[in-house]
């Protein structure tokens, strides 16, 4: 490593920025994220450094910079367009053993400031060591768009148990199976879906009663979308790598099988017109039985799993048995073949209205109101209409 990765203190502590432009503002607010006390230094400052400083209550000097102006600072920031200015910066920070930072100038820096993905207090550094900063922004990209929006919540929720826990057990390697278990369980998923009380309760009651944990596992209905992995939800994603055990459609493609855990079980009850593999009554009783069995059960359905995907029955059969449930919704088909066409469902000039109808009943049978589908100015879209049409 040519820079060993630390997280430093600096609330409350002097940081001094020389630079008043885009660069510097950049700068300012990443230290003010982690509650530094700001002393900006330049000739003049950029509408929203003035801005800013205001906010933030900064120290501000205007004029050249001045070695003395560094006494006190805990880490100082070199981000003008003067070269002479900031070398001038980092020869007095060195000579103050003050860590410094000259923007894009990796030779006169004492550490360098990496990409950030904060969902505090869990944070995520990223660097390249100055060797490519679009390398090191595309990685942060990645995880920003890997990791769950909630995921602050969850750490913010461990750190309130992180004392209780130490207390209870005082065994630290019953601490790390304690929380091995919790991070294991449905607790994350609760917390990530909005959940946030129904987490706490459960890691509550984990704490309480170490012993009789409730092993009721979880369903997951999540739409597969059209067949392209890309189309995939996050989260749809995120429970195909969680999940134990998967019942899929035979619309679901073999890409978005392979994004599923390589280790779970995989159970196939496609249907197809006249050719149930398995029947729905029987696709319902097994969701309940895998999830009362402890299981991670996905439910992956080609499309969406509400729109004629018969979701609803599924559904129905959990919210009897009291199976807990998360439902991801995925690209139907009217939307992912319209844009795979070209095709806009609405438009403000010919389509005011779009409808989703299909085209194979229980008996047979199509009693739409034709005359009514007729009229102008609508999208008509028919599902599983070959046969019925």
């Amino acid at each position: 490593m040519e820079f060993l990765p630390v997280f430093l203190n600096i609330r409350d502590r002097k940081c001094v920025i020389v630079g008043g432009g885009e660069v510097a503002v950049r700068k300012a607010r990443l230290l003010s994220r982690a509650e530094a006390k700001l002393h900006i230094i330049a000739p003049q400052l950029n509408t929203e450094m003035q801005s800013l400083c205001k906010a933030q209550a900064a120290v501000v000097t205007i004029g050249a910079f001045e070695p003395s102006q560094l006494a006190g600072a805990v880490l100082a920031i070199a981000a003008t367009d003067d070269i002479k200015t900031n070398i001038a910066v980092s020869v007095a920070a060195k000579e103050y053993n003050i860590p410094v930072n000259v923007v894009d100038e990796p030779k006169y820096c004492t550490f360098i400031t990496p990409a950030v993905v904060d969902r505090s207090p869990l944070v995520i550094a990223i660097s390249s060591s100055g060797s490519s900063p679009i390398l090191t922004r595309q990685v942060k990209a990645l995880n920003e768009t890997m990791l769950p929006a909630r995921m602050a919540e969850l750490a913010t929720l461990l750190r309130e148990f992180r004392d209780p826990v130490q207390e209870s057990l005082s065994n630290f390697e019953d601490r790390v199976k304690f929380w091995e278990g919790v991070l294991d369980s449905e607790i994350p998923e609760l917390v990530y879906s909005g959940q946030l009380e129904q987490g706490r309760d459960k890691l509550a009651a984990r704490l309480t009663n170490k012993t009789a944990i409730d092993s009721t596992g979880e369903v997951y209905l999540v739409g597969a979308g059209p067949g392209d992995p890309d189309l995939l939800t996050l989260r749809a994603l995120r429970l195909m790598h969680k999940a134990d055990i998967v019942l899929y459609d035979r619309l679901v493609s073999d890409e978005i099988m392979l994004r599923i855990r390589p280790d779970a079980e995989r159970i196939h009850v496609g249907k197809a017109r006249s050719e149930h593999s398995v029947e729905q009554g029987k696709i319902n009783q097994m969701l309940v039985d895998f999830a009362r069995a402890g299981k991670r059960v996905l439910r992956l359905k080609g499309g969406d799993p509400f729109v004629f995907g018969r979701g609803g029955e599924e559904l129905d059969s959990l919210a009897e048995a009291r199976i807990p449930f998360q439902i991801v919704p995925g690209i139907t088909a009217a939307t992912g073949c319209a844009a795979y066409a070209g095709i806009p469902l609405t438009h403000r000039d010919y389509a005011q209205s779009v409808r989703f109808l299909t085209g194979h009943t229980r008996d047979g049978k199509l009693d739409h109101d034709w005359p009514e589908l007729a009229r102008k100015h609508q999208t008509l879209v028919f599902y599983m209409s070959l046969s019925g049409l």
